[in-house]
Formats: C-alpha cells, sequence, structure tokens
C-alpha cells in the first residue's frame, strides 16, 4: 500500500457544507470513540480508561489494558506509537465532564431502543493507521465530504465563546468583539501544541481537552484519532491543517452576522 498516493491532501480541505456526509476513512476512528462511549458508561470502565491520561503505555495500569482489550477496541496489530493514539482517545473520553458523559449514556439508551435488533459490527482495522495515511476518492462527482472538526477549528470556536455579560441585548447596534486576549492566549497554544513531537502532544492534549469542555466546545474524537495516528509520520501536514482550519473558523466568527 502507497501511503503516498491519495493523502489527505488530495481532497479539497474546506468546511463541508451542512449535512455533509463523513469521509468514509474516518468511519474506524468513529466507531472507535462511540464504543468507547458506550463503555463509559459503566463507572468502572471509565474509571480504568480515564486513568491512561497523558500516560505512555509502559505506565497505564493493568485495568486499563483490560477495558480496552477485553472487547477487542484497540487493533491487534497496531504498534506502539498507534495504540498510544488509541489509548490517548479513549482517557480524554473518559476524562469528560460529567454532565456531558451522562448525556452520552440518554444518546445511546434513545438509540437502542430505536436499533434494536441491529448491531455495530465495524472492528478496528488491521492496520489502524493506514486509513489515516491513505485517503480514498471523494467518490461521486462533486459529491463533498467531510473530515469533521479539527481540533484547530475546535480552539478557534473556544475564541467566540463570550463571557454571559458580553452578550449583546435586543436592539444593540453591534456585536461585540472577541476578548482579544483570549484570542491571543488560545493561538499561542496552538502554536505551541504544532511544534510538539507526538510525546508531547498527547502530554499536552488533556489541558486544552479540559480547557474545550469546560467553554462547551465539542471535541471530534474521531478526526483526532485520525490526526493522532498520523502525526508520527506527517506532523507538518496535520499541522498546518490546524492552522488553517483555526484561522478560517476565526476569519468565519468576524464576519457581520
Amino acid at each position: 500500500m502507497s501511503h503516498s498516493t491519495h493523502e489527505l491532501s488530495s481532497s479539497p480541505h474546506h468546511p463541508a457544507s451542512p449535512g455533509a456526509r463523513r469521509h468514509d476513512n474516518l468511519t474506524a476512528y468513529d466507531t472507535f470513540a462511540t464504543r468507547v462511549r458506550q463503555a463509559c458508561t459503566h463507572p468502572g470502565t471509565q474509571q480504568a480508561l480515564r486513568a491512561a491520561l497523558a500516560r505512555p503505555l509502559d505506565e497505564v495500569p493493568a485495568r486499563t489494558h483490560a477495558a480496552l482489550l477485553r472487547q477487542g477496541l484497540v487493533p491487534d496489530r497496531a504498534g506502539n506509537a498507534d495504540k498510544r493514539a488509541y489509548y490517548a482517545i479513549a482517557a480524554l473520553i473518559a476524562a469528560r465532564p460529567r454532565a456531558e458523559r451522562r448525556a452520552d449514556a440518554d444518546d445511546l439508551h434513545a438509540a437502542d431502543g430505536h436499533d434494536e435488533g441491529d448491531s455495530d459490527t465495524t472492528q478496528p482495522a488491521d492496520d489502524p493507521g493506514a486509513l489515516a495515511r491513505q485517503s480514498q476518492p471523494a467518490g461521486a462527482a462533486g459529491l463533498q465530504l467531510s473530515w469533521g472538526t479539527s481540533l484547530g477549528e475546535a480552539m478557534a470556536e473556544l475564541t467566540a465563546r463570550r463571557p454571559r455579560a458580553a452578550v449583546p441585548q435586543e436592539g444593540d447596534a453591534k456585536r461585540p468583539p472577541a476578548n482579544k486576549d483570549k484570542i491571543n492566549g488560545v493561538e499561542q497554544r496552538l502554536h505551541l501544541l504544532v511544534r510538539q513531537d507526538i510525546e508531547e502532544l498527547h502530554r499536552m492534549l488533556p489541558a486544552v481537552a479540559r480547557q474545550l469542555g469546560s467553554a462547551g466546545v465539542p471535541l471530534d474524537y474521531g478526526r483526532l484519532l485520525h490526526d493522532l495516528l498520523r502525526w508520527p509520520r506527517r506532523r507538518d501536514d496535520t499541522a498546518r491543517r490546524w492552522l488553517e482550519d483555526f484561522y478560517r473558523t476565526l476569519r468565519r466568527s468576524d464576519r457581520p452576522a
């Protein structure tokens, strides 16, 4: 399999239209994130997965390995770098605020009621990094597929979250500008993130995820897993996309309503 054919860059990297279908290459990663969220509805499993937060594989407790491996969530052929990405995403999902996890449980319960008799048989890819390294053509001519929300876009959305006192009242002439100090702080953190090797990136991600979660900005865990799997081999390309998404989203949020 050639790693240089049909890379992510071969698709137009612009925000997809609302409701656009997610790219097939995210399916396995989305499935992993969904299964971890399901697992986290059990308090013991959630605590076991959270214990892997920011830890290298050789420091992860046995109960965390059991929570992921017993259910076959991590591909058997994954190398250590790829395993670290799966463990990191599982830990980030497990570490979300309690209210978000409770909402997950409600959603999953409702989904079970609608999908009774169906089962998700999607398994992790034999080569977990393959889909992250190679992208398939969009398919039907003119079909624009969504690559989800990158970390860069999520961090830009964070800057648009204004304190309640700053929300304009009815009749105000214009929306107040975003807090420049807040933008600068988030921007500097993103600039620091994109310079890191994979180990330092894993170490820094939990704090970024907490900041996003406290502001109510959701993380796209399937897309983030895709990007973490690519990072050791395609860091510059992935970092550039995060930066492009960050500034594109900032420009969009600055446009008059």
